[in-house]
């Protein structure tokens, strides 16, 4: 009689529990944890880890798939592997990704001989859901006209933060969480799983591929020249068509779409910093709930498929990228679409419509779904830098933020501190102009816009201040974060609002016989002086307005006023 072992009997206990949902239904959070576990339970070659707290206080989950069963990083001897991380339910009312991801799972450990390819060249990475606390707060209305599942998470956070633009200012826990997963990890793709709404057209599935102008040209060039087109094509011959995500230049598809620009504070923005290749799955939002988890299903497999397949290649090309990076001298930290150029898609819409509301009573324009069309469009994908900087030899800064510090720290940058009090000639930046909204963005008032002017100076700095040397491998992130015009930089987060408000003033009657005695002495500042009076009515008539004027032109007024802080060190 065969003996049935005690770890048997827990493996088929966890392999039924662990059973695929019904169509048009999604998990509780609950629910997907402790299937999760179900099924690490039932394999060595999974682990299931806690990576950290989310918002909310329960934990981030990370699921890992290796030959050996790893459970962190460093366990990873076999470097030559390709790792791929699936980054689920950053908004948990978009739940493909997260029933798509657990199928995948499940699938890929049930048959692992028919997978040994897959264990010998990748570890796969899952978290299960990201948004944690969104993922807990479940309705049914909160995605209007979304086609399914039957109840769903919510977008906003335990912070009501949308998680997918805190991937740079970490204002979560669960961005700093992952800021500190994803840099340990390394990992060589990135692909976060999302459900998209806006234009109608024929799709299930659409993708956007990290914005190819702002990548290192290496990452580039091997992800439009050979991934993108194996995927689809794999896409392809398993009965998935898809396209790239649909953002219309104008009014619809149409008049041609554009590729969108995810900067940094997007989960693909941010993974590219690091020269990693980076994708997000927009699954269309009116196609049947369990047809955009099986599109979802089939990207993920069509790529982990392509690493597998090019493993060395996609290796190779992430060393080369990191090689160039070391070399770069100039980064780019703000784009724009080039309208002037373009290429020609296939596309399957459908027939704009225009009529009048019968609520509104205005004309709106809608889609015909009986009137579908296959027809070729513009796709404008192309952006120029608007912003470049030269980077230095060296970034340093006052140990009095510490909020730099630690996300500097969480995203592998290598930095030292100043052992004794010195005197240091820097560039420093000055900032002449920037806007603000009316209303918060995700909690800040986000600026842009950003004018600068530099200046060389002698700045004292203390025992503890931090230098932080440009020459090392994450410099993109370290570049786009330290410079004060990035688009998705401290500063333009409100980091450093401080400096922005000026501490000291004077008395008009008492500065008054200083300004009158200053304008005798310099002849130029009397000269534009008088040449603003001339030409500002405004200024002509405020007394106030004419002393402060000549107060910014001297020795009293205080050079900390909008000085950022961060200072650039050149050593000739």
């Amino acid at each position: 009689m065969r003996q049935i072992s005690l770890l048997y009997l827990v493996c088929v206990f966890s392999l039924l529990k662990a059973q695929t949902l019904p169509a048009n239904v999604t998990y509780t959070y609950s629910e997907l944890i402790s299937n999760y576990e179900a099924l690490a339970s039932a394999h060595a070659e999974a682990k299931l880890v806690e990576i950290g707290k989310s918002d909310v206080g329960k934990p981030i989950h990370l699921l890992i798939i290796s030959k050996e069963g790893i459970e962190k990083p460093e366990d990873l001897k076999d470097n030559s592997r390709s790792v791929v991380f699936i980054n689920n339910g950053i908004h948990p009312g978009e739940a493909c990704g997260i029933n798509a991801s657990f199928e995948l799972a499940q699938e890929i450990l049930k048959n692992k001989e028919t997978n040994q390819e897959l264990f010998e060249n990748t570890v796969l990475l899952i978290i299960p859901v990201y948004n944690v606390g969104g993922m807990l707060n479940r309705g049914s209305f909160s995605r209007a006209n979304q086609n399914g599942p039957k109840e769903y998470g919510f977008r906003g956070n335990a912070k009501n933060l949308d998680l997918n633009r805190d991937f740079i200012k970490c204002d979560s826990k669960n961005a700093k969480t992952f800021n500190r997963v994803f840099t340990s990890w390394n990992p060589d793709i990135f692909i976060d799983t999302h459900t998209t709404n806006g234009s109608d057209h024929q799709y299930t599935l659409t993708i956007i591929a990290s914005q190819k102008d702002k990548l290192n040209p290496i990452i580039g060039e091997f992800m439009n020249e050979k991934m993108l087109p194996g995927v689809y094509t794999s896409l392809k011959q398993k009965g998935v068509e898809t396209t790239p995500y649909v953002y219309s230049i104008h009014n619809s598809p149409d008049s041609g779409i554009m590729g969108f620009l995810e900067t940094p504070r997007y989960s693909s923005g941010y993974a590219a910093l690091f020269n990693c290749f980076s994708f997000i799955t927009e699954a269309h939002v009116y196609k049947p709930f369990q047809e955009r988890v099986n599109h979802t299903k089939v990207f993920l497999e069509s790529m982990i498929h392509f690493a597998i397949k090019n493993n060395s290649d996609i290796k190779e090309a992430r060393k080369r990228a990191n090689e160039y990076s070391l070399k770069q001298s100039t980064f780019s930290l703000n784009w724009t679409l080039d309208t002037s150029v373009y290429s020609k898609i296939d596309f399957k819409g459908y027939e704009v419509i225009n009529r009048k509301s019968e609520v509104t009573g205005q004309e709106m324009r809608f889609y015909d779904t009986q009137k579908p069309y296959n027809k070729s469009i513009k796709n404008y994908n192309t952006y120029k830098a608007i912003i470049s900087v030269t980077k230095p030899k060296f970034y340093v800064f006052s140990q009095a933020y510490d909020e730099v510090i630690n996300r500097l720290e969480w995203n592998k940058i290598d930095y030292q501190t100043i052992l004794s009090d010195t005197i240091m000639q820097v560039e420093a930046y000055y900032i002449e102009d920037y806007k603000s909204p009316k209303s918060p963005y995700e909690a800040h008032f986000l600026h842009s816009a950003i004018q600068v002017r530099k200046e060389t100076q002698k700045i004292q700095f203390f025992k503890g201040d931090v230098l932080v040397a440009s020459n090392q491998k994450n410099i993109y992130y370290l570049m786009h974060v330290m410079e004060p015009q990035s688009v998705d930089g401290f500063f333009a987060w409100n980091f450093f609002d401080g400096v922005l408000q000026q501490k000291e003033w004077f008395s008009d009657y008492a500065f008054e016989p200083i300004a009158e005695q200053m304008l005798k002495e310099d002849k130029d500042l009397a000269k534009e002086f008088r040449i603003k009076k001339e030409n500002d009515s405004e200024f002509r008539t405020n007394n106030f307005a004419q002393l402060y004027y000549i107060y910014k032109r001297s020795r009293y007024f205080e050079k900390s006023a909008y000085r950022f802080p961060i200072y650039r060190i050149e050593i000739k």
